[in-house]
């Protein structure tokens, strides 16, 4: 789909979208649809865009319609800190859902985005928040596409909440769709890989100190990573194309949590930083968390996470 139907079905559905250009390179955020990012290069969308959330409300009873693109999401997904799991089963919570993003500043190559989400954890804790998605587009000399992206959740409660009650971390998920041929791939981390879901091992393959994942047509797959991958990037021979997405180190004070979707019942095991995942229905997710403060939240806490998304040419 290109840039500029994403542009016109958004805006014929109340959903706001907000474009910005730079050269070959764009992006929208649908403000109006959870401050989805979708980013594109060549008038061309390189995310996935899925027209039914855009014409289609998420409730509890019709199901959630997913968007595509790249989602603002609190982490983690499940245990006993999660914020899908409120209510017994898995939902998105519908404070996501249904968020309203209003623009804080604008500017040919860049924008900065807020809604104020209202979140409840499996302890049944309440989390007044501020979501916040500052975006900078550029291109390099050799014509890549670079995305600054810099998401962020504000505790803004009146209250501290220890680390024994509450863990809060911004989670940036982008959605892509794939073929046979598609592979994601990540520097070997120097330990076994975790798996979230189904077993991994028989979609992995080693090469030069860099692994790759392929797709997997009948399940769901979903591997966990640390800091030490480096990135996690994408290719897409189909489209000629490969996304990488890097992330910066976290800010003194914070530490990454584990974002598994795991049972309500069940604790943290492990830190995750990077994590890929791919659906049968044919996309694969990059997805990339930031940190939490090890005391837990203070009012007025801001938790940052800077990624830099490089998309661009490759024969691959």
């Amino acid at each position: 789909m290109n840039i500029e139907e994403i542009c016109r079905i958004c805006k014929e559905n109340g959903r706001r979208p907000l474009m910005i250009g730079v050269g070959r390179s764009a992006a929208v955020a649908a403000l109006g649809m959870e401050g989805r990012i979708f980013y594109g290069r060549d008038g061309e969308a390189v995310s996935i865009f899925r027209r039914e959330a855009a014409e289609k409300i998420s409730t509890s009873k019709t199901g959630y319609f997913n968007p595509g693109g790249d989602g603002l999401w609190p982490a983690p997904e499940g245990t006993r800190f999660g914020y899908n799991y409120p209510t017994g089963a898995w939902r998105v919570p519908m404070a996501l859902a249904t968020a309203q993003y209003e623009v804080v500043s604008q500017r040919a190559d860049g924008f900065e985005i807020s809604a104020e989400l209202d979140l409840v954890n499996d302890q049944q804790i309440g989390l007044p928040c501020r979501f916040t998605r500052r975006v900078m587009l550029a291109e390099r000399p050799d014509g890549a596409t670079v995305i600054e992206q810099f998401d962020a959740i504000e505790y803004i409660g009146a209250r501290e909440l220890s680390s024994e009650v509450c863990r809060l971390a911004p989670w940036s998920l982008s959605q892509f769709a794939v073929d046979d041929r598609s592979a994601a791939r990540f520097r070997a981390p120097g330990i076994p890989v975790r798996d979230f879901y189904e077993p991994s091992a028989s979609l992995l393959s080693r090469e030069n100190g860099v692994i790759s994942m392929r797709r997997d047509p009948e399940r769901r797959v979903q591997i966990a990573l640390p800091e030490a991958c480096g990135f996690i990037e994408l290719v897409m021979p189909d489209r000629k194309l490969r996304v990488r997405r890097e992330l910066a180190p976290l800010k003194d004070g914070l530490q990454p949590i584990d974002i598994a979707d795991a049972p309500p019942d069940a604790d943290p095991v492990a830190p995750v930083r990077y994590s890929i995942y791919t659906d049968p229905s044919g996309f694969m997710e990059l997805e990339v968390a930031g940190g939490c403060p090890e005391h837990g939240l203070k009012p007025g806490d801001r938790l940052e996470m800077h990624v830099t998304n490089t998309i661009e040419q490759t024969e691959e």
